[in-house]
Parts: structure tokens; sequence; C-alpha cells
């Protein structure tokens, strides 16, 4: 069994170079490799496990939240002497390969994806994401964490879907759009924002694109062709006209300061993260005006919503959705490629990329 893991500096040393990589966070270099394991033990017919699922997995892929879980697992590692290992990863899929006595909703041989329900319980178990080790090749899942995969998605596409659909499901439907709204999507290159405009083909308002580097905007207006206009930060390029009924948000802290003075009455701001997560990067932020920021709010009756992935039903809507938008794939990689190659690519590291990066087993 295979798993892509923050390891030890004594492990990392002991991993051929294809397999292994010291992975930049700030002025951290952490050591990340592929590492071998056994396959955990599953008895489908004992009470213990009789309403979890055994899966084998199909493919994986990394979102902007690994780097934090990444930093976390380093520190708890880095002092110890010995060879051992934190295994990471957010999204996946896989065929199941055994199931318990109790589960009815899934049989072995389904194609299925983490549901990511949130923040209340279902189906029995905890919220949240099924787990945060999903690169490992064979996992345990109770059955609630679980959804099968419809067929007209493939295993390497729903490897990098389900918290982008169920994030981008639940802040769209919390941004209540209506005909005519301007919408503007925050760092519109990004992974997120991609899940926002997918979910944005069909609604009657205009959707607008904001960027902060200026790098590959233009592609990205070529695939989402309704979009009016994409706009720089750099380049100071908002025009004065143009307010905003509905922000959807990927990075509050990069942006919410900025657009805050562009914002229309009762503007609904959405977001679902922060850029400033590493320990080094949340210790040197900017200081902003607060009284400023919050008054900006405050005389255009904005509603300033967070958000944290979403339900079921908000997973089910969005891919329903990809009928007909497939979800776009920039790269795919196997055993036959190095670590290295990978993580450059996930993070968009000395190359350019444009849709999600996928690591698929053989």
């Amino acid at each position: 069994m295979r798993a892509l893991a923050v390891v030890t500096s004594s492990l990392f040393d002991k991993i051929e170079d294809s397999q292994k990589h010291l992975i930049e966070i700030d002025n951290l270099k952490i050591p990340i490799a592929f590492i071998e394991g056994t396959p955990p033990d599953f008895e489908a017919d004992s009470d213990k496990y009789a309403n979890f699922v055994l899966v084998k997995k199909s493919s994986f892929s990394l979102n902007y939240r690994d780097l934090g879980v990444i930093e976390g697992a380093w520190k708890k590692l880095n002092a110890e002497k010995e060879d051992t290992f934190y295994a990471i990863g957010s999204d996946f899929s896989g065929h199941v390969a055994a199931i318990g006595k109790n589960v009815t909703t899934l049989a072995v041989g389904d194609l299925v994806m983490g549901n990511c329900f949130y923040p209340e319980s279902e189906n029995g178990t905890i919220p949240g994401i099924p787990s945060n080790h999903s690169s490992k090749e064979y996992e345990i899942y109770h059955w609630g964490k679980l959804i099968k995969v419809p067929d007209y998605i493939s295993s390497v596409e729903a490897g990098a879907m389900s918290i982008g659909i169920q994030t981008a499901t639940a802040m769209i439907r919390k941004a209540n759009i209506k005909k005519g709204d301007n919408v503007l999507v925050t760092s519109i290159t990004s992974n997120t924002s991609f899940f926002f405009l997918n979910a944005l083909w069909n609604l009657d308002c205009n959707v607008y694109g904001l960027s902060y580097s200026g790098k590959n905007t233009e592609i990205v207006r070529e695939h989402f062709t309704f979009i009016k206009d994409v706009f720089g930060i750099k380049e100071n390029k908002i025009p004065e006209k143009i307010f905003f009924d509905v922000v959807l948000d990927a990075f509050s802290d990069t942006y919410l300061p900025i657009l805050s003075s562009k914002l229309n009455l009762h503007a609904r701001y959405v977001t679902c993260g922060i850029f400033n997560q590493s320990s080094d990067k949340i210790t040197n932020v900017k200081p902003i005006n607060l009284p400023l920021l919050i008054a900006n709010l405050m005389i255009r009756n904005v509603s300033f919503i967070g958000n944290c992935l979403g339900t079921t039903e908000d997973l089910l809507t969005g891919i329903e959705s990809y009928k007909t938008h497939k979800i776009k794939i920039d790269s795919i990689f196997t055993d036959g490629d190095t670590l290295a190659e990978f993580i450059n690519k996930t993070y968009n590291l000395g190359s350019d990329k444009f849709g999600k990066v996928v690591y698929q087993y053989t």
C-alpha cells in the first residue's frame, strides 16, 4: 500500500530520489515522500466494521489546505529520530473493496468519492472532511462519508472534486444570486474559483473576475466565455463605476480590505478561506484599518458570510452540473513521474496550470 506522507529526516534519507521531495512552505523545507505500508485489516462480518467500507483508491489530489496540514505534521515530526510519517491528502476517489454487514447504500466495486458535509452531522457520523490522509491507497471510511460516483464522472475527475464542489455550491446557495446581479469571483485562476465559475454557467448574472498576479487570466476567459471582464489588483484596474452585489472569495484576508468600498447596498460577501495560513504568514500579516473596513460594510448593509464546505445536497447538486460542464484536469501523474513534478505542478511552482492536478494509482 502506498501513501504520500510527511516523513522524518531519517526515513527521507532512505527513499529513492524520484519518490521524495522537500516542499518549501515559507522558510521551511519539509520532507515528503511516497511510502510503502500495510493495508488495514478489515473484517466484513465483524460488529466493529458493520457500518464501514474499505476503499482501494484510484486517485487523489492535494488542495491549498494541505499546506497547513503538512506544516502542522512537520512540527510534530521534525524532532523524531525514528522512521515515522504522517500521510496527507484531501480529495480522492476509489473502488469499494469490502463492506460491513450493515452497509446497504454501497456495493463492492462501486466507484466512490468523499462526502465532506458540514457543519451538521449526517448519516450517523461526524461532519467534515472524511480524512486528512486520503492519499492512502487503502483506507476505511464510515459509509456515511462516501457517495457513489455517477457514470459521467471518471475516477480521475472524482479524485479532484468533493471539497471544491461542496464548497462552491454551498457558497452560491448562500449568496442568493439574483437576475442581473454583478458577481465578482476573486483569485480567478485558483482551483477554488474554478469551481465557483463552473457553478455560475447557467445563472442570469454578470460575472467578473479578479486576479492578484494577473497571470493566465486569458485562458480562464477562453474557458468560461460568460465572464464579462477580469480586473487586476496590481494594476489597480477595477473600474470606478462598477460595484458588486455578490463576491465569491477564496482568500478574504487578501481581498476584503480592497473590495469593502466596491460593494453595492445589501451586497453578499461570501468567503471560504484565508491566504495567510502558515505560521510565518500569520505572524507577518500587514495591519489593516479595521474601523474603516467595518464602516464600509455597515453603511452598505453588507452581509459577510463565512462558509466551510457544505451539505450532502450541495455536493449532489454540484455534481449534477458536471453532466454538461466537465471538470478541467490540468495534469495526471502516476508512479512513472517524480514526486517533485507532481508537487510543483499542484502548487503552480515554476509552471503554469489551469485546472486540477491529480495523482492516479496504477
